[in-house]
């Protein structure tokens, strides 16, 4: 197992020296082969989420910076509806979005009102929203979720 806590220290520019060429800056390095720099990518990706917490805004970066003249950007992926929700409460959440209310989803799916605000209590726990709009919105970038299962 690999250890996640490795540190390497990085020698910083004296005022008025310039900072040492990298050794790789002319070569082309395959970074997807180098297990040591996989493993350190996803201890430092493990430790940015432990640092934003569970309650971070979802479109906001991670982690946003520039170092050794690479700009590294960590932004959070909003995952696949079909990975979160049931087909059932994706069909659901399609109807919503198109501007149904409960009453009419529950006559067009032949269910009771009381199923479909069980579905919405889900969807909303799922999602991590507290409204309809707030689902809607959540929804919004996920265009699989208007294509036909």
């Amino acid at each position: 197992m690999p250890n996640d806590s490795i540190a390497t220290s990085v020698p910083h520019a004296r005022r008025g020296l310039s900072e040492p060429e990298p050794p790789w800056r002319d070569r082309v390095v395959d970074l997807g082969s180098d297990e040591l720099v996989q493993h350190l990518v996803q201890a430092l990706v493990r430790r940015v989420g432990e640092l934003a917490g569970p309650h971070r805004v979802a479109r906001k970066p991670l982690l946003d910076m520039t170092e050794l003249g690479m700009r590294c950007l960590l932004v959070p992926v909003a995952p696949k509806v079909d990975e979160v929700l049931s087909p059932r409460e994706r069909e659901i959440a399609r109807m919503v979005g198109l501007g149904y209310t409960n009453r009419s989803i529950a006559a067009v799916l032949e269910i009771s009102l009381y199923t479909v605000s069980a579905h919405m209590r889900r969807i909303f726990t799922k999602l991590d929203v507290g409204s309809r709009a707030a689902m809607v919105a959540a929804l919004s970038d996920n265009p699989d979720l208007y294509v036909a299962d």
